[in-house]
């Protein structure tokens, strides 16, 4: 009777939960971070920003995108840095990366990335097998960086687009968090990894490893990682 209750509350919770507070799960041809497109500014390395309306960040090749009279482009330039919905995503290995938490000195960055290697596999587990998109290219970017789609007219209204942004297998994505260390780049937020950047003394580093308990999930004690990355290099 006891567990019957706690998992009728469990229901009642879920139901209190907003659609919106779910996270969009990016298919084969709506291959996109963010469910829906949206205005945003972007600045160029050149120093020049815009305004422009409906952004979104590809989850094959890391570029950024927009739509324009019916189709998606890719942004010509190099994006440094990209504010879309609320949300700031920063050039690293030539891949738009989201920032978890900003440093004095850097930054904690979020890589989301298509893994090709599960979606290669016949049968990934959890009850279906994996498309082989990533190496027919059927993606609506057909994996090539500036290729542009046409969206056709009935697939502007709201049930065209719902149907499009679920069409295909849900891609199965690998996130790898960096950290951003100023004048000197990224670094994969592994103690290993870190271990090789040139400056610190590796026993300051693991001293400091250990008095901030730095962990993979915790982007504050990163963010404090960058900064002190970059202190050691001066």
């Amino acid at each position: 009777m006891k567990n019957r209750m706690l998992f009728t509350a469990f229901l009642w919770l879920l139901s209190l939960t907003p659609a919106g507070a779910q996270r969009y799960t990016p298919h084969e041809r709506w291959p996109f971070v963010n469910e829906d497109f949206a205005s945003g500014e972007l600045i160029l390395y050149d120093g020049r920003r815009f305004v422009q309306n409906e952004l979104n960040v590809s989850v094959v090749d890391g570029k950024l995108y927009f739509i324009e009279r019916d189709s998606l482009k890719a942004v010509t330039g190099v994006v440094k840095l990209a504010r879309i919905a609320g949300e700031e995503y920063i050039l690293a290995n030539n891949r738009l990366m989201k920032v978890l938490r900003r440093a004095e000195h850097g930054a904690v960055l979020l890589d989301n990335e298509v893994n090709r290697e599960a979606m290669g596999r016949s049968d990934v587990g959890y009850g279906f097998k994996s498309s082989v998109s990533s190496t027919e290219k059927r993606s609506v970017l057909y994996g090539e960086s500036g290729q542009s789609f046409s969206l056709r007219l009935e697939q502007r209204t709201p049930e065209g687009m719902k149907a499009l942004k679920n069409a295909g297998e849900e891609l199965i994505l690998k996130e790898v968090k960096y950290v951003l260390v100023d004048g000197f780049g990224i670094v994969r937020a592994i103690k290993p990894d870190v271990r090789r950047v040139p400056g610190p003394d590796k026993k300051d580093l693991d001293a400091f490893w250990k008095e901030r308990k730095v962990k993979y999930s915790d982007d504050d004690s990163l963010a404090a990682l960058a900064d002190f990355l970059y202190n050691a290099r001066q």
